[in-house]
């Protein structure tokens, strides 16, 4: 399992090889904050507040990550990880449609969360953003071609229509200033893709 994905669980991650147990968990701990303190205050936030949040010094911060643009470009290539891990799961365990509708949910949920992050990181990180876009652009794609295949999605319905879901996304939680109401405004968007997705042909 990615690492990423170990944030949220609390386990202990491996890291590079030769880092100490204690090393291990002090990284686990950086990445946690990290991950919480750019997702609120935006890329802007200082290494020390991600430090003060960790509840380490500065000094351990840079010796796991030697720079805010390294700490910051292995959280974002984590958070992919955790969606691919997140993708497969669903293909292997619910009926195609679902899988497709739920990773949908999935994406949308990771807009509202990443909104004071996400135009930072694709602005300063433009090339690096724009793979990590086509990693789950062509992941959702795969799951459409399951759910298109098995006769469960319309066949009409292409790449470019999963990408138009996801702007309407991305304006439907821009266009909300309270993160509740940009949650529900991402996923009834979500809902209606989906519901125009199952129609006949």
């Amino acid at each position: 399992m990615a690492e990423d994905a170990q944030i949220h669980a609390g386990a202990e991650p491996q890291g590079p090889p030769g880092l100490r147990r204690d090393a291990r968990r002090n990284r686990l701990g950086v990445l946690r904050a990290a991950r919480e303190v750019f997702r609120d205050r935006g890329l802007d936030a200082t290494t020390r507040s991600v430090a003060r949040h960790a509840g380490v010094s500065v000094a351990t911060v840079h010796r796991r990550f030697p720079g805010r643009e390294v700490l910051v470009a292995d959280l974002a290539e984590r958070a992919a990880d955790d969606l691919m891990a997140c993708f497969r799961d669903l293909e292997r365990t619910v009926p195609a449609d679902l899988a497709l509708e739920r990773a949908l949910r999935v994406v949308a949920a990771e807009t509202v969360a990443t909104r004071a992050c996400a135009p930072d990181h694709r602005e300063r990180f433009a090339d690096r953003a724009r793979e990590l876009e086509e990693r789950v652009d062509a992941a959702l794609a795969g799951l459409l071609l399951r759910a298109r295949e098995g006769g469960l999605i319309r066949s009409a319905v292409t790449a470019r229509d999963l990408g138009l879901a996801r702007v309407a996304v991305a304006a439907a939680v821009a266009a909300e200033p309270d993160t509740e109401r940009a949650g529900w405004a991402a996923q009834r968007t979500v809902t209606h893709f989906v519901r125009s997705f199952r129609g006949t042909d």
